[in-house]
């Protein structure tokens, strides 16, 4: 006579989230608010007296600085910041950045 094994459908809860957020269609705002939180991280604390705000929408990073020196000096690293922020949070998400 053979034995059956009972199946088991569970999971961690990690996975049980990453199931719901999939599931909900929330995920495109999880990596969006990883990514505003990646800013910081990869732009350090010189540049956080320098930003008033930081937002994503429709994959691309909007960020405004309250200096135009500094402004100046992003929007030609833009290229840098997008492969950096992507990197911290180990996804090519951000397509585009716009300083202002």
């Amino acid at each position: 006579m053979k034995k059956y094994e009972k199946k088991s459908n569970q999971q961690t809860l990690g996975q049980a989230l990453e199931h719901f957020i999939k599931q909900s269609g929330k995920e495109e705002l999880i990596w969006e608010v990883k990514a505003e939180e990646a800013w910081q991280v990869v732009m350090g604390k010189f540049f956080e007296k320098y930003t008033e705000r930081v937002e994503v929408r429709q994959r691309t990073l909007f960020v405004k600085i309250n200096s135009p020196a500094m402004r100046q000096e992003l929007m030609m690293g833009k290229s840098k910041i997008i492969a950096n922020i992507n990197e911290e949070i180990k996804k090519e998400f951000l397509i585009d950045v716009k300083i202002y």
